[in-house]
């Protein structure tokens, strides 16, 4: 089997998405609950994962499966990986704000991200690349951006909620935002030119970034560890997170970003 495009996953995700926000118009916040690792879980993550589970294994029944609230044990002797966050940012998604998605990310026999989509329900925002095909945001293709070669005062970067924990941005003199969604700011830097990168936790799992990641790498922009080096999915297929902060922007941002920032 050779996926060459996965364009008919796209009206799967938007009814996901319709479904993510009348459950989202409904939640009330004494309804979290939280996993083990403290993050928090809705009713909503197991109602959408579910639908997307069915829709995609019958869309790609040779291809593994990885889901962040459905343990599926992962077969090495199959080419393709998909990997789904049914309610990126489900914290903030809990909280009635917007800053949440539903992410997947197709990953092939090399663990390289080839196609992915980050769909933001409250934003009314879809970003695809799809397999061996440009960025495009709501329908329309992405131009390529360029992305600030130094970082400054008037530079943005996004960060993850917890960023404080692992990294001293004391370095960095711009500004720092933070909407919840991991796929979310992963993607920003490619659509809006004040966002000049983005900075992500070390506890992210393969099913927050892999769709994010196959996106940067469409649009021709950098995706590394802040300790050098590429993430290593197939280590992360037993929902092992990454382990090291991600850096994701424009070669020139990344690489300044590496210098500015520091390991707490």
């Amino acid at each position: 089997m050779r996926i060459e495009s996965i364009q008919n996953v796209l009206s799967c995700v938007n009814t996901a998405g319709k479904v993510a926000l009348e459950e989202q118009r409904n939640i009330r916040y004494s309804e979290r609950e939280y996993k083990r690792d403290d993050s928090v879980v809705t009713r909503a993550d197991r109602k959408v994962e579910k639908f997307l589970l069915e829709q995609i294994v019958a869309l790609y029944p040779e291809a593994n499966i990885l889901a962040e609230e459905t343990l599926r044990a992962y077969d090495a002797t199959k080419t393709y990986t998909f990997a789904i966050d049914p309610i990126d940012g489900t914290d903030v998604y809990s909280q009635g704000m917007p800053g949440w998605c539903i992410s997947i990310g197709l990953l092939d026999e090399q663990f390289v991200p080839i196609a992915g989509l980050v769909f933001s329900p409250g934003l009314e925002l879809l970003v695809f690349a799809d397999v061996g095909r440009r960025v495009t945001v709501n329908g329309v293709e992405l131009p390529l951006l360029n992305s600030p070669g130094s970082l400054s005062g008037r530079t943005n970067i996004m960060v993850s909620s917890r960023i404080h924990r692992r990294v001293n941005l004391s370095g960095y003199v711009g500004k720092i935002r933070s909407i919840g969604s991991a796929a979310l700011h992963l993607c920003f830097p490619l659509i809006y030119q004040g966002v000049s990168g983005a900075v992500e936790d070390a506890g992210v799992h393969i099913w927050d970034i892999a769709g994010a990641h196959a996106i940067n790498l469409a649009q021709g922009f950098d995706f590394e560890l802040l300790g050098g080096g590429r993430v290593d999915y197939l280590a992360m297929v037993d929902g092992t997170p990454v382990g090291d902060t991600i850096l994701a922007g424009g070669r020139s941002c990344v690489a300044e970003m590496k210098k500015v920032l520091k390991r707490v």
